[in-house]
């Protein structure tokens, strides 16, 4: 099992210049820690967690780091142009040396990001598989003529191409159709908070279904957070995530009522990495063996760089290695 970080560029002291050092000093930290990936998230308007333009971040982490891996978690493909996106894709996969993973997702049910970037609600995902296929063509073919509902292009030649071919992808999503899309054409799922282990466990069997035989290479983030004991762990976190939850509440009730379910607090913290060293160690074994992620992405919930570079470290050498689990290999998706 791989691990990773994954980086949301929280701003809590309300200084954007203050939150974007601390995640990069953060990411440096975790590849001298022999850390395998780092995946930034796309939020827009949202001045928390402030990460807009998560390839442009990833272009700046390439020239940061050496051997570390880094993924997108994940470019939302309805706000975007799909040329633009294949050509900022294939030149980061370039200043990276081959080390990008593209992770994609629809959105989300945030009401701010479709009107700002007049994308239909109803529209979202048929776009966002639309734009995939778009996409993927322009990054492995010659020359590309397409015909969609939304995108229509002819005889483009995308400069540059990429090192990879194919760019190991992923789809960040919490519903069977999209599973399905993943297995049927050999992408690999990403699930995230809020998506729940019960959600990642169902779209595991949904991807099954279409490809019996095939690796779903999921990409677990979960919330990372080491105490003393439980107790102060739990009281902590508890802090923590509370206007996280109510945050993402507000923001999804008008449009996914079905995840108000989710974004219950002790829910939350149970399918999240939360407790003393020997309580996290315990859980990520019981995940580990039920759902066999590609890789393991921590999100640490300290709001202090020294205590997150702290719980990461103690990750590291402590609970890392009591994980009784076979190595991965290098990623090799093979895309249909």
């Amino acid at each position: 099992m791989r691990t990773g970080l994954f980086c949301t560029f929280e701003n809590p002291q309300h200084d954007f210049r203050a939150a974007y050092a601390d995640q990069m000093h953060l990411a440096q930290w975790i590849e001298q820690l022999g850390f395998d990936e780092i995946w930034v998230a796309e939020h827009h308007f949202n001045p928390d967690a402030s990460s807009p333009s998560s390839l442009m971040i990833l272009a700046h982490l390439a020239a940061v780091t050496k051997r570390i891996r880094l993924g997108s978690a994940a470019v939302l493909l309805p706000l975007h142009n799909p040329l633009v996106v294949a050509e900022e894709v294939a030149t980061l996969d370039i200043l990276s040396g081959g080390r990008f993973n593209f992770g994609i997702g629809k959105g989300g049910p945030f009401p701010i990001q479709n009107k700002h970037f007049s994308v239909r609600k109803e529209e979202s995902r048929a776009k966002t598989i639309e734009a995939l296929d778009f996409i993927q063509r322009l990054l492995s073919e010659e020359s590309v003529s397409f015909q969609g509902h939304f995108f229509k292009a002819e005889d483009v030649r995308l400069s540059p191409k990429p090192v990879q071919n194919p760019i190991p992808t992923f789809i960040a999503t919490s519903t069977d159709d999209m599973a399905e899309l993943a297995g049927a054409k050999n992408y690999g799922l990403m699930g995230g908070p809020p998506f729940p282990l019960s959600a990642i466990r169902q779209n595991i069997r949904a991807f099954r279904h279409v490809a019996p035989q095939a690796d779903p290479h999921v990409i677990l983030l979960r919330f990372f957070h080491l105490a003393a004991t439980r107790a102060q762990a739990l009281a902590e976190a508890r802090q923590w995530l509370a206007p996280f939850v109510e945050r993402m509440r507000v923001a999804t009730a008008a449009l996914q009522p079905e995840w108000t379910d989710w974004f219950d607090i002790d829910s939350l913290i149970e399918d999240s990495l939360i407790g003393s060293s020997e309580d996290v160690s315990n859980r990520l074994a019981q995940i580990v063996e039920e759902l066999q992620p590609a890789s393991l992405v921590l999100k640490p919930l300290s709001p202090v760089l020294a205590k997150r570079m702290d719980d990461l470290h103690i990750f590291a050498e402590q609970i890392r290695p009591s994980t009784a689990v076979a190595a991965r290999p290098a990623l090799t998706l093979d895309h249909v």
